[in-house]
């Protein structure tokens, strides 16, 4: 094993490499300290300040990097009262997050030099940084941004195990998938949604990892999906998590979530697609054909002061899981499933064996948290009741009764659209710059679908949405009949509802 003291040879020749070199990127601040204990891992330079070796040249990365919680992460482990060694690769410049093995990190040197390898530094994902050091060129250390269980590289081989299983949850996610052409790969605007890389290039254009240049058109194998890394920033940032964007704010523009689900939340007069993630736009009120005189409710209670972390309040929380008969701890349950409402098993964790569920073998412990609702019982009362309700106006609008999820004339499907589909067919034309109240009714009957909440998202705006749509149908379409009492009843409901909010 190599001590402190054996490698001031290999310390003398980078710092002498570092001073003929001088810095090629970031902010140039002169000739850094001594920079190495080790002849491959350089760690920090100075661990009383936490100055990274790497952050001397790169000194941006290094005051945005020590306020992480990866700065931290030594601290904090010995904070915990239950640190040890089993712990300590995650914790320091070691060789479980990058593809170098760990002869020259933390394990490798003395208790004296220990202390220059603690914490997740630069290193501990993009590797080893002597050699980048002696030659300070643009070919470095660079990380990846792949994920997965098992993987031997990247944020998965820490951020695993029963008491943070991030990697599992997320790899049960629609996240940790990536569809195949023409919905990704193929089309230039959909890759900055479905793919990694395109995340990334719109997320932060300085970006360098291993799979940048490797997604190859027609090839979904070569495409990243949406890892940590996207939403993440491992060197920091000004939001909480070291998120790339706030999750607070109701604006579709800078809202990290709402940057993707809000893609077609309105009619498009030219074409014939219905809704494509409008999630975004249904909490903030806005999505949907705006039938004249409909009220402007805005954000539900999903999107109030109540909710303040919006589509992460509800989509993005953790809980503990124990056994249901003795008590004891079984895992985490980290949220990056990303579902409000997920199918439980008999223990309360989330069942990876189902992915449709009534609504008493859902946990909605999210909802109980979150400040909207008092209780998970409440909150289920509350879902159960809303998408009913949806539901009942959406089928008065349009039955897909043979299932094809495209409108059919009556008889094939049901509903006032079906009817309008087979007496005026032409009113659904796609060619010109004019949405016809047919066009917008079927896209707003589209909405709670395509919305994958079944418009809980913004649940009095969806009724109030679609019973001003019935009323509007039926204005522009006389011959229609008039819809059951009940659905009548539901509609004054749902418009006094929505007209309460909005004077708010």
């Amino acid at each position: 094993m190599r001590t402190f003291r054996s490698v001031s040879v290999s310390v003398a020749l980078a710092a002498f490499a570092l001073a003929a070199a001088a810095c090629t990127s970031d902010n140039n601040s002169g000739t850094p300290s001594q920079p190495t204990l080790d002849a491959a891992f350089l760690g920090y330079s100075n661990p009383a300040n936490q100055q990274t070796t790497c952050g001397n040249c790169h000194t941006n990365l290094q005051v945005s990097w020590v306020k992480t919680g990866h700065a931290r992460a030594w601290a904090d482990l010995q904070a915990s009262g239950h640190a040890s060694a089993a712990c300590y690769g995650c914790h320091t410049v070691s060789g479980l997050t990058n593809s170098a093995p760990d002869s020259t990190g933390y394990f490798a040197v003395d208790s004296t030099a220990k202390k220059y390898y603690q914490d997740v530094q630069c290193e501990s994902c993009h590797g080893p940084g002597a050699t980048h050091v002696q030659a300070p060129d643009e070919t470095q250390p660079i990380p990846s941004i792949s994920a997965g269980v098992g993987a031997t590289t990247g944020c998965a081989t820490c951020h695993n195990g029963t008491h943070h299983p991030f990697v599992e949850d997320w790899s049960e996610s629609a996240h940790s998938t990536v569809l195949g052409p023409p919905t990704s790969n193929a089309n230039s605007s959909c890759r900055g949604c479905h793919t990694g890389q395109g995340a990334l290039a719109r997320f932060d254009t300085r970006a360098n990892y291993a799979e940048i240049n490797s997604g190859v058109v027609g090839n979904i194998g070569s495409w990243q999906p949406i890892t940590c890394a996207v939403c993440h920033d491992p060197h920091g940032s000004a939001n909480d998590h070291e998120l790339r964007f706030p999750i607070n704010t109701l604006d579709l523009a800078t809202n990290l979530c709402m940057q993707c689900h809000n893609r077609r939340a309105t009619p498009d007069p030219t074409s014939a697609s219905g809704p494509h993630t409008p999630q975004g736009a249904t909490l903030l009120g806005e999505s949907g054909w705006q039938p004249q005189g409909l009220p402007i409710v805005g954000p539900s209670s999903h999107g109030s002061e109540s909710n303040p972390q919006l589509c992460a309040g509800c989509h993005v929380v953790s809980f503990t899981v124990n056994d249901a008969n003795t008590g004891a701890f079984l895992r985490t349950a980290t949220g990056h499933r990303f579902e409000a409402i997920p199918c439980v098993d008999a223990n309360g964790a989330p069942d990876t064996t189902v992915t449709d569920c009534v609504a008493a073998n859902r946990t909605f412990a999210a909802c109980a948290v979150s400040g909207c609702h008092t209780s998970t019982t409440a909150a289920m009362n509350a879902w159960q009741a809303d998408t009913t309700a949806i539901n009942s106006l959406v089928r008065v609008l349009w039955v897909d009764k043979n299932g094809n999820g495209s409108l059919d004339a009556s008889p094939t499907d049901g509903g006032l659209l079906a009817t309008v589909k087979l007496t005026t067919p032409g009113d659904f034309r796609t060619n010109d710059a004019f949405i016809s109240v047919a066009e917008g009714s079927l896209f707003n009957a589209q909405l709670p679908g395509s919305d994958r909440s079944g418009g809980a998202h913004n649940p009095a705006y969806m009724q109030a949405l679609l019973s001003q749509t019935i009323a509007a149908l039926r204005a522009q379409y006389t011959y229609l009949p008039a819809p059951p009492a009940d659905i009548q009843a539901l509609m004054t409901r749902s418009l006094a509802r929505s007209g309460t909010m909005a004077s708010r």
